[in-house]
């Protein structure tokens, strides 16, 4: 039996598979049906042992006239779920694609049922216009509080870069809307968004109890440069992979 046969079946009894292709052998991609897609990301996750290894969207609409989704999952087994570990043999990877029409850029969100997905959905959101329904989290994530609503950087028909958006509002202070916890008796510390420890920019958010911290939330992305849109508008195929390689 071929390396993910088994999970393909199992998919299969449950729900409208409607392309399956190996590239190679053990990297299996599994399209389903835009409605379907929470339930089979959950069915591999949960019930067959995958893990969550990455999330993409991309802009295919001169390919099949859709935007994409793709949910990267390892398949290990593990003692948490109802599999045992699973023989070296058996192990391999399964993406989950779904299409997004153009004319209805939305699906429905994956990360009410796996968490580690929240990041990811947020992203397609800001660079592609990609809205989740009913994701537990519906903030920005990559593109900044003066960012024009509309613009979603990845689209392939999106802007180029000398276009510049009208400035924004000097009076106006942005207000990022921090989670805060259901618990009385906590203390909210701010931190940053410079900080001295900090590799990199970040706004914090600690929520403590006493000397005990309780929850937290924080905001990152403040020094992304938009990196592919630049590889895509202006560089050519040798300048894409010293910028890759320098990153």
């Amino acid at each position: 039996m071929k390396k993910g046969e088994r999970f393909i079946k199992e998919l299969q009894k449950r729900f409208e598979v409607e392309e399956i292709r190996r590239c190679p052998e053990d990297q299996i991609t599994i399209q389903c049906k835009r409605e379907d897609l929470p339930e089979v990301v959950r069915t591999l996750y949960y019930d067959h042992g995958g893990w969550l290894s990455s999330m993409v969207a991309n802009d295919e609409r001169e390919l099949n006239g859709h935007f994409a989704l793709y949910y990267i999952l390892s398949m290990e087994g593990g003692k948490l779920h109802k599999d045992d570990e699973l023989p070296q043999d058996e192990k391999c990877w399964i993406t989950v694609k779904a299409l997004v029409p153009s004319d209805d850029p939305t699906f429905p969100s994956v990360a009410r049922y796996v968490p580690a997905a929240v990041w990811y959905e947020r992203e397609a959101r800001d660079m592609f216009g990609l809205v989740p329904e009913d994701i537990p989290d519906p903030r920005r994530l990559v593109l900044p509080d003066d960012w024009p609503e509309g613009i979603h950087p990845l689209r392939k028909d999106s802007i180029d870069y000398r276009y510049r958006p009208e400035p924004y509002e000097v009076d106006k202070e942005p207000d990022y809307p921090f989670l805060y916890p259901e618990t009385e008796n906590t203390v909210d510390v701010p931190l940053g968004p410079l900080h001295i420890t900090s590799d990199e920019p970040g706004q914090f958010r600690l929520f403590v109890d006493g000397e005990t911290i309780v929850d937290a939330d924080y905001r990152l992305f403040y020094i992304h440069r938009g990196m592919e849109k630049l590889a895509e508008n202006r560089m050519n195929y040798d300048q894409m992979g010293f910028l890759a390689e320098r990153v």
